[in-house]
């Protein structure tokens, strides 16, 4: 059965087996509320519908009556995950819905960093430093082609809008996951910058 939480980013840092080190990021899954059941007869499918996220002081009316008709403390994020049996509205899934045995997958937004050239985007070489070159050491060089076609190719490598997508990154193993202190830690790393919002799922 697929499940699903949500968490926040806290960071990495390593654990040790005797002698055996291992890079880990550290996820803080604070349990995700309920605040509607969405079923297959009204909806077409079955979830929850989650407050996840750091705690919010201000929300706007409506999310604000969402938020008081399910019992729940407005959150920053409303977000889906698989229904889970037993959890009624007003419940809480907590992160010890993760297997540790079996691979997670994650997913998050990259950290955003703005307008980048080609060398920071793609790893452009760039031009040479000296002899001749005068204005553009970081640029992409020529972009075009002559007469046939004449024109730029679709899905050219050019500097514009760099990070801040959507990554998936599958197979990740689970190293340890803390009920108690609701803390889930994976190998390796992870997208996103510390703080980020991350979907961890199963199945």
């Amino acid at each position: 059965m697929a499940v699903a939480i949500y968490g926040t980013k806290v960071g990495m840092t390593r654990v040790y087996d005797g002698d055996v080190e291992t890079p880990v990021t550290v996820i803080e899954v604070q349990p995700n509320e309920v605040v509607e059941i969405r079923t297959k007869d009204k909806h077409g499918y079955d979830a929850f519908k989650v407050a996840c996220g750091p705690k919010k002081k201000k929300v706007t009316k409506a999310l604000a009556g969402e938020f008081k008709k399910a019992d729940v403390a407005p959150r920053r994020f409303l977000r889906e995950i698989p229904a889970v049996e037993g959890v009624e509205v007003g419940g809480k899934v907590g992160v010890d819905v993760i297997d540790a045995e079996a691979k997670v997958n994650v997913h998050a937004h990259s950290k955003g960093r703005g307008f980048a050239g080609v060398m920071k985007r793609y790893n452009f070489a760039g031009q040479p430093a000296s002899h001749g070159v005068t204005k553009s050491h970081r640029g992409p060089g020529a972009i075009g082609c002559r007469m046939d076609p004449g024109r730029v190719f679709k899905n050219k490598k050019m500097p514009g809008h760099y990070g801040d997508k959507q990554i998936t990154v599958s197979n990740l193993r689970v190293v340890k996951v803390d009920a108690e202190k609701n803390l889930l830690l994976i190998k390796g790393s992870i997208p996103g910058p510390n703080g980020g919002l991350v979907n961890i799922s199963q199945g």
